[in-house]
């Protein structure tokens, strides 16, 4: 199981929540479980490139295709953020 941090514009489909804990041992299969378990979710997911996702504090470089590849293991933490550009 993988913990998974909530971006805070998103707690409201994981019922406000800042943390869920998810089962999987690719990280495809994480955002398949999380986009089937919290459909607000899925929009997140719609534009990947708007996505930063990090395994245990290290950004992730796999574009959404290699997903399927990536690895998390039991007690990981997959941190998903929104990235805010201003000026």
């Amino acid at each position: 199981m993988a913990k998974v941090i909530i971006p805070s514009p998103f707690r409201k489909h994981v019922e406000g929540r800042r943390e869920v804990v998810i089962d999987g041992g690719r990280l495809a299969e994480i955002v398949r479980e999380l986009a089937d378990r919290y459909k607000g979710l899925s929009s997140m997911f719609d534009n990947p490139a708007l996505l930063s996702i990090f395994i245990n504090g290290a950004m992730l470089r796999a574009t959404p295709e290699r997903w399927e590849s990536v690895t998390v293991n039991e007690g990981d933490e997959v941190t998903l953020i929104i990235p805010i550009a201003g000026g």
